[in-house]
């Protein structure tokens, strides 16, 4: 009797330490998987706000004013009677 109750008792106290590692376990799990959840919902934000500037981009008229925009911002042109001024403060 005293064998079989120490027997209960040993194979219930492994189910307990078991179940207490699988439950710290799956903890860590979700709070990982949670920081991913959330990391992964701030790209896709970023990346929304990306894609909406280059719908807005896309919706602009091509006329005069959008191709001198352009001209400044990408390949740094300025109208012929411009003055330019530069900062080598930095």
């Amino acid at each position: 009797m005293t064998r079989t109750n120490l027997f209960v008792r040993i194979a219930l106290i492994i189910i307990i330490l078991v179940s207490l590692f699988t439950i710290i376990k799956l903890q860590i799990q979700f709070n990982n998987l949670n920081e991913t959840r959330k990391e992964l919902e701030s790209s896709v934000l970023n990346y929304k706000n990306e894609i909406e500037e280059l719908k807005s981009k896309i919706d602009e008229p091509f006329d005069d004013e959008y191709v001198i925009k352009l001209a400044r911002e990408k390949l740094g042109y300025h109208l012929p009677d411009e003055i330019i001024y530069y900062n080598d403060l930095n």
